[in-house]
């Protein structure tokens, strides 16, 4: 098959679509086998028009039971009803992937959007036991594979932010920073968020950004402007993640500093307890021959800095 530069460089291999479509390789490689993603070949390779997958995206329909006039258009719905400003944990607890997902779904829970937290928990669990959905660059798309409406109160999205990275399985086997958790109650809205979502964190710049900024207003902000540039179609070319690193404002050097300053003052409460600890344990004899060292070592102490005042006196 002869190669027409003209539509060439419009044309994406598996590996940058998996990264368009924020997906792994293995599930973007099914769909194709399975004809659902439009494909040709290209000298016996799987090549995908950029152009014809913004349009399957868009056609993709709500199932036998959803009514098509209810459910919006996942190519037109503002993403801000999607990401109030009650939608954005700027600084996560968790530690672990499991906690992540726990702590993500507890504020959806808390909102009102989630009805059942322990079976929307269960389903991202199992999600991510057959492929981990984080990407390169430090980026993670959590969400399920059953679509059920009555667990779901109302379409959301959480949007969590992790200071020192999880390590949650992505391809790179560097940490993941940014999580987001797709409660979209609908599978025509799936699709659609989730290739909006791709084609905005597609700039590493941008990852680098939001990991940086100090506020829920301004991350939620940049993520809005990011979108809206994607809709009208100024989606920016791919870059490479390792040129980008955040850099921390005055408010996030000050809160840095302040972390560290409490854990340090926790590990000496904790030697301090420990002490005690260790001290009750010792016979009540032994106790009392400590506690007269310590005082004779304070009255030496004393002496000694009574003696050279006396000599600075002279």
């Amino acid at each position: 098959m002869a190669k027409n530069r003209g539509t060439d460089a419009q044309l994406l291999t598996m590996h940058e679509l998996a990264a368009y479509l924020h997906l792994d390789e293995a599930t973007v490689s099914k769909l194709v086998m399975q004809g659902k993603i439009p494909s040709l070949q290209v000298d016996r390779q799987w090549r995908f028009k950029r152009t014809a997958i913004d349009e399957w995206i868009e056609q993709q329909l709500v199932g036998d039971d959803e009514n098509f006039v209810d459910v919006p258009d996942g190519m037109k719905l503002p993403l801000e009803d999607l990401v109030p400003d009650q939608a954005i944990i700027t600084n996560l607890r968790a530690r672990t992937p499991v906690g992540v997902i726990e702590e993500l779904a507890a504020r959806a829970y808390t909102n009102g959007w989630l009805s059942d937290k322990p079976w929307f928990v269960g389903a991202v669990v199992e999600r991510e036991s057959l492929s981990s959905t984080a990407m390169d660059g430090g980026v993670a798309f959590l969400h399920t594979r059953a679509k059920d409406k009555g667990k779901i109160a109302r379409p959301f999205m959480i949007v969590g932010r992790s200071w020192e990275g999880i390590m949650f399985g992505a391809p790179d086997n560097n940490p993941t920073y940014l999580f987001f958790l797709l409660g979209l109650k609908y599978d025509r809205l799936h699709l659609p968020i989730l290739g909006r979502l791709a084609r905005a964190l597609r700039n590493p710049a941008t990852i680098a950004k939001l990991r940086s900024l100090s506020s829920p207003d301004q991350l939620r902000a940049l993520l809005l402007k990011e979108d809206a540039a994607v809709r009208l179609g100024h989606a920016p070319e791919m870059q490479e993640h390792a040129a980008f690193k955040p850099k921390l404002d005055r408010t996030l050097r000050l809160r840095a500093i302040r972390r560290l300053q409490s854990q340090k003052q926790a590990e000496i409460t904790t030697a301090e307890r420990r002490a005690a600890a260790l001290d009750e344990s010792l016979p009540k004899s032994a106790r009392a021959a400590k506690a007269a060292l310590a005082k004779a070592a304070r009255a030496e102490a004393r002496a000694a800095a009574k003696a050279a005042g006396k000599s600075a006196k002279r």
